[in-house]
């Protein structure tokens, strides 16, 4: 009881303090950072088009300042000697689809933009095939709305490799449409306390309907794609929090913002039955 009071004591000082305050008006000065160039990109086991987006940073209170970043040069290239220039098919975008990701292979990205020099590299380790997946209804549900979608918890049971080290990423798509869930869309983990073992994790939050199609991407990362990833979630949860804003752990040099990475694909899919 005497604990009670004493919060109680301890929040009506703080009440008196803002009510005595909140006439005074204080001006911080929040100084805005330089704009950085901005790099995302990545080369996967799969054969498809690559995308690398160049693009400038904003300032924290300004998303308007965010602008593409045109006539750049981007270069992919592997441990080999294997190169390979990409095009910018439009603005900030730069595509090829004149590679196909090997795995166990070191990739490397290079960008030259306005004389400046800027580059990353990430492994593209073996892909780990999903064994199974399955579903549950969610008891956490959705936002509580009749007409929202029943939420699932997806079930993914794989084996890690023995005595290696392996990042993964997890990836949701209802009806070929990637969905983030309710809780973090940057879903990744790494073996350090099941390595080796067959393990089952689940996804949370999946909306979806019966009849629906739920595809799960099981990618296989690089580590430095994990720190990006890892530090990004950190870094988003704690936003709302009162902590200070920071940037996530990037691979790129110069001073480059965002990520190089590289990944192999598993992927399995289950249709949402009555």
């Amino acid at each position: 009881m005497k604990k009670i009071l004493h919060i109680k004591t301890i929040i009506l000082v703080l009440s008196s303090i803002l009510l005595f305050s909140c006439e005074k008006v204080i001006e911080v000065d929040l100084k805005e950072a330089d704009p950085r160039l901005v790099i995302e990109g990545n080369i996967t086991s799969e054969a498809e088009t690559y995308e690398v987006y160049l693009s400038t940073s904003g300032g924290y209170f300004d998303n308007t300042a965010v602008q593409p970043v045109e006539n750049g040069t981007v270069i992919f290239s592997d441990e080999v000697g294997n190169s390979v220039t990409l095009s910018e098919s439009s603005p900030g975008i730069y595509t090829t689809d004149a590679l196909v990701g090997v795995e166990n292979m070191n990739y490397s990205l290079q960008v030259s933009v306005n004389g400046e020099e800027f580059s990353g590299s990430d492994y593209l380790p073996p892909s780990i095939p999903l064994d199974s997946i399955y579903y549950l209804v969610d008891d956490f549900g959705g936002p509580g709305q009749e007409e929202d979608p029943p939420q699932y918890r997806i079930q993914c049971t794989f084996t890690d490799p023995v005595d290696t080290a392996n990042y993964y990423r997890f990836m949701s798509y209802v009806n070929g449409e990637r969905i983030d869930g309710d809780f973090s869309p940057y879903r990744v983990t790494d073996d350090e306390f099941f390595d080796g073992n067959t393990i089952t994790l689940g996804i949370r939050g999946i909306p979806a309907y019966p009849g629906d199609i739920v595809r799960i991407e099981l990618q296989s990362i690089g580590f430095n794609t994990y720190e990006y990833f890892r530090t990004l979630n950190d870094a988003l949860s704690s936003g709302g929090m009162g902590s200070t804003p920071y940037n996530p752990i990037s691979n790129l040099d110069n001073g480059a913002l965002g990520y190089f990475g590289a990944y192999s694909i598993s992927s399995d899919s289950l249709v949402i039955q009555e």
